[in-house]
């Protein structure tokens, strides 16, 4: 909590500067404020996001053209390098894995993709650091693009309505954060829970005030991120769009973290499946890297292959069976039965992350099946 209401108040007192200066001071002024506060509470991850930021920035200018393939290979590959070392780190011996580095290094990913794709050209160092030392969405994503940010500097200018909207999303953050993820979902249900006696009753209630943690505390993050963006002026993508409304799973996970399941999208399944023409091949391993993105771990690697099955399922039955589908998306009793469907599906399968081992898992599935 104090890590939010620091990065709050440095954008609100950044704003002070920002809409108070000519233009071309404004993204320098966001990405100074972003660079101290890094400086004071994190300068492990500043140090190691700049480092991988410059060296993919030489190699995208190295002058050896017979080099340019295996620089842009290296370019992708080095931001993954500290993300699996710490995060292998961390699982072995409790290391504790730089703030925001598995948002930070996902985007810089991003950019090594679109240098080699044509899509971004002539990147200066400094655009780039400005990409990356962006406050809002340091600390929980979203994973926004950089060339959606660069149009966003280019028309900065200040709107009270986007100020406003800002605050208003800062405190609708604040709400899912606090009362719904920290007090109803993390204390008031557990405990209910835990004067249960019935082992179905109570695994199952363990489940959903798992499941429904998880969203708040994780929507609540991506209000703040999105309201403090506001404030400096830049809308970012929304990471969530009602999730539990989709009726299959297909849809949750255009719904859910949306900027995470939509990088696994374009960087991972549509070129495995251009190179393999295997729909499972390729679905299997978008979501097993959107998994591993959260821990690497057997349970995670587990999980993500329960998502690739729930969203080939999907699939399967909207080509096979259409009249089915019709019926779940065309029909008011048939939506709420995907609804319920979806929710059930996913919170099922967050067990599988829940439980501290296997042995634990083995108990919660036969106290709920």
């Amino acid at each position: 909590m104090g890590t939010d209401l620091l990065f709050i108040g440095a954008v609100l007192f950044a704003s002070l500067f920002i809409w108070n200066v000519p233009k071309i001071w404004c993204s320098r002024i966001m990405m100074l404020t972003t660079a101290l506060v890094l400086l004071w509470i994190a300068p492990v991850s500043l140090l190691t996001m700049l480092l991988v930021a410059a060296l993919q920035w030489l190699l995208w200018h190295s002058s050896n053209h017979h080099f340019k393939k295996l620089c842009t290979v290296l370019s992708i590959c080095l931001p993954i390098i500290p993300l699996i070392i710490y995060k292998l780190g961390y699982k072995a011996d409790g290391w504790l894995i730089p703030l925001g580095l598995s948002y930070y290094a996902f985007r810089q990913v991003h950019v090594a993709f679109e240098h080699y794709k044509g899509t971004l050209k002539n990147i200066s160092l400094e655009d780039y650091f400005q990409y990356l030392l962006f406050l809002p969405v340091i600390l929980v994503g979203p994973i926004h693009r950089m060339p959606e940010m660069q149009r966003s500097l280019r028309r900065l200018k200040w709107s009270p309505s986007y100020f406003s909207e800002g605050l208003e999303r800062i405190l609708y953050g604040m709400v899912k954060i606090n009362f719904f993820g920290n007090f109803l979902f993390s204390d008031k249900l557990p405990h209910y829970a835990a004067s249960v006696k019935l082992p179905f009753l109570k695994a199952y209630i363990e489940t959903i005030a798992f499941t429904g943690n998880a969203y708040f505390q994780f929507a609540g993050y991506s209000d703040l991120a999105i309201g403090m963006a506001l404030i400096w002026g830049i809308r970012v993508m929304e990471n969530f769009n009602y999730p539990f409304l989709a009726t299959n799973m297909q849809e949750f996970w255009h719904r859910w973290h949306i900027s995470l399941s939509s990088w696994c999208r374009d960087y991972i399944f549509q070129p495995t499946i251009a190179f393999t023409r295997n729909l499972w091949m390729a679905l299997t391993a978008s979501m097993l890297v959107l998994a591993l993105w959260h821990e690497i771990s057997l349970q995670y690697i587990l999980w993500g292959v329960v998502q690739a099955l729930l969203i080939l399922s999907t699939a399967t039955v909207r080509k096979n069976i259409p009249a089915f589908s019709r019926f779940i998306n065309d029909n008011f009793f048939g939506r709420w039965l995907g609804r319920i469907w979806v929710f059930h599906a996913f919170a099922f399968s967050c067990i599988i992350i829940q439980a501290q081992s296997f042995n634990e898992l083995g108990v919660k599935l036969s106290n709920l099946f």
